[in-house]
């Protein structure tokens, strides 16, 4: 497909959303086995659910458009793909895993909520307020578990220092 219009871009950026959601979905399904923590695994299954949903938001969005997705690869999601792959190499566990996992959480949700104010500004340009208001669900679920993960992430740490300090007294 040619990118040729606004509108052109739009079905290609929104094709590209669509990838990223089930590629993330099948990561998520991974960290949700990998967490050794159940309020993490919570979280992680919370936003599993919420993700099927972002699936399911972004074809209507392309109903109400009257179009098809193009087949196609979210480089940037493949991209956090390998880099999670790449952390289960390195074999980490305890607070380490679970900082890993919530760093590379961190860095994909913030990934999906600059695609999707991209996106929802897009609607509203192009005069598709309910497409916009399906994708504006997408971006505030994503800001909520942007600060979920976040929340997480800073009781994990706190109780590495904990640790790391209870160890160094011991020594």
């Amino acid at each position: 497909m040619s990118l040729e219009t606004p509108r052109d871009l739009f079905k290609h950026e929104l094709s590209d959303a669509l990838s990223a959601e089930k590629i993330i979905r099948t990561m998520l399904k991974q960290v949700i086995k990998e967490t050794k923590l159940p309020a993490h695994r919570d979280a992680f299954a919370h936003h599993l659910e919420e993700t099927e949903q972002h699936i399911a938001n972004i074809e209507a969005a392309f109903k109400e458009l009257g179009e098809k997705p193009e087949r196609m690869v979210c480089h940037g999601a493949e991209g956090l793909k390998e880099e999670h792959a790449s952390l289960k190499k390195e074999k980490p566990t305890g607070h380490v895993l679970e900082l890993g996992l919530l760093g590379g959480a961190s860095k994909t949700e913030h990934y999906e909520i600059a695609s999707y104010q991209g996106l929802v500004q897009m609607a509203k340009d192009l005069g598709e307020p309910k497409v916009a208001a399906l994708l504006q669900k997408n971006l505030d679920q994503e800001r909520a578990m942007a600060t979920k993960v976040e929340t997480l992430a800073k009781a994990v740490g706190k109780d590495a220092r904990v640790a790391a300090m209870s160890a160094a007294a011991t020594r």
